[in-house]
């Protein structure tokens, strides 16, 4: 059994094989002579045999030990090459995994301000509709929609969301949209996937006074970001997140026909690994994305 081996009496033994001398093993060891001596004497002992022939001023391996040096060096090698390979590299790219919509419309047109101020950081964004296993997928972090908890990881709530209609300048014109009581004339788009709990279009018509109107009168998408590109292709209208619309709004690709927002219970969250949360690369990129959402106005829980 492995917590049966005599490691500390193992490791001084293969540094006095390898280097055939007491003295030197002790040098390199950072410990006295005496120590080696000690150690090597306790290993014959447990193992019932003698490892070193002594002399005056050397020392040489008896046919035992030098079986044994060998088996104990080809250990070691092992032990050092899966300690390798379970030690997190400081230059390891730090593993991004986001929903595409939040990916493609909110993280990627702002990442460049990250890289510019850490250069040496290797950043990968991959994006998925599907909640990945993090140990599994070697993903660093995580960033979802929901209202958690989410057992086994640390969590830090990154956005909060509010819902509101979208559409392109056009198509409001177009459509003549005036009032709320106006969508009941057009084509709502929706997502068949979202989150359960989330403001749906009943809701807003219902909170915008526009009492009995339909919600199912457009096309349904499997995923947000299909959604949106429907809404920016002048296909309708959509209940949009701020965070993936806020560059669209800037820019005037879309517009807001009405004010009225609604609250979703659920927030956006960055997720890791608890164990390596506070690796300096994965905190740094984790305090970015904290600021960068507070300086776009997305951090608003109350």
């Amino acid at each position: 059994m492995a917590d049966r081996l005599p490691l500390n009496g193992l490791r001084v033994f293969e540094a006095a094989a390898r280097l055939g001398s007491f003295l030197r093993a002790a040098e390199e060891l950072a410990i006295t002579p005496g120590a080696v001596s000690r150690q090597i004497k306790g290993l014959e002992i447990e193992l019932g045999v003698r490892l070193f022939e002594r002399f005056n001023r050397a020392v040489r391996l008896t046919e035992a030990g030098a079986t044994l040096a060998i088996g104990v060096r080809q250990g070691m090698g092992v032990m050092a090459q899966a300690v390798d390979q379970a030690r997190t590299r400081r230059d390891a790219p730090v593993v991004i995994s986001a929903t595409p919509s939040l990916a493609v419309r909110w993280l990627a047109p702002r990442l460049h301000r990250f890289q510019e101020r850490h250069p040496q950081i290797d950043i990968r964004v991959s994006a998925s509709d599907i909640a990945v296993d993090l140990a599994r997928a070697g993903v660093d972090i995580a960033l979802r929609y929901g209202k958690g908890p989410y057992a086994g990881l640390s969590a830090v709530a990154l956005a909060s969301a509010s819902l509101f209609p979208v559409c392109t300048p056009a198509f409001a014109a177009q459509a003549g949209l005036k009032t709320p009581a106006d969508l009941t004339r057009v084509s709502l788009m929706q997502d068949i996937n979202a989150f359960g709990e989330e403001p749906a279009w009943s809701d807003w018509l219902a909170a915008a006074g526009v009492e009995g109107a339909a919600d199912e009168r457009g096309a349904r998408f499997s995923n947000t970001y299909l959604t949106l590109e429907a809404v920016v292709a002048g296909r309708g209208v959509a209940l949009a997140h701020q965070a993936l619309v806020m560059d669209d709004l800037a820019s005037g690709r879309l517009v807001r026909p009405f004010d009225l927002a609604l609250t979703s219970p659920a927030r956006y969250w960055t997720l890791s690994l608890p164990e390596r949360t506070d690796l300096p690369n994965i905190r740094r990129f984790r305090t970015w994305l904290l600021a960068q959402a507070e300086a776009d106005g997305l951090r608003d829980f109350a």
